[in-house]
């Protein structure tokens, strides 16, 4: 499954790019990006599982976007969250103005999901269109 791959990889990009003020103190933007290199690897991890989740649900297009881009607010706060859970920061929720770096990623993903529709409509129909077809040369061969 390249899509949410490719949405995450959007997403980064599209975070690089809105936090460029940041570099007014580089140190700032040179740590966000590193840790959005390194732990943005959770928030893509729970975004694929969302991701999975509403392929085989199978939810019309509508529901399918609002669950995803539900999904990348939840993606975004776990991989925010390892950075506590695995001690690199303390307190994490509580940092103040630094609590901006995870809105631009949250609306980075959004950005990147919104961009993507077409790929994710076109992962759904080629996903309905070519199951059952698997299932009937398995029946046939069977035969």
């Amino acid at each position: 499954m390249e899509t949410p791959f490719i949405i995450y990889i959007k997403a980064v990009g599209i975070y690089a790019l809105i936090t460029i003020p940041a570099l007014g103190m580089p140190i700032m933007y040179f740590i966000s990006m590193v840790y959005v290199l390194f732990y943005g690897w959770f928030a893509w991890a729970v975004f694929t599982i969302i991701y999975l989740v509403t392929v085989f649900c199978n939810p019309g297009f509508l529901s399918k976007m609002l669950i995803l881009s539900i999904g990348v607010v939840v993606a975004v706060a776990v991989a925010f969250q390892m950075l506590e859970v695995l001690k690199v920061e303390n307190n994490i929720w509580n940092s103040g103005a630094f609590l901006l770096f995870p809105l631009a990623a949250v609306f980075s993903g959004w950005i990147s999901l919104s961009a993507s529709t077409g790929r994710i409509r076109t992962a759904n129909r080629n996903l309905l269109l070519n199951f059952p077809e698997g299932q009937m040369n398995d029946e046939n061969n069977l035969n």
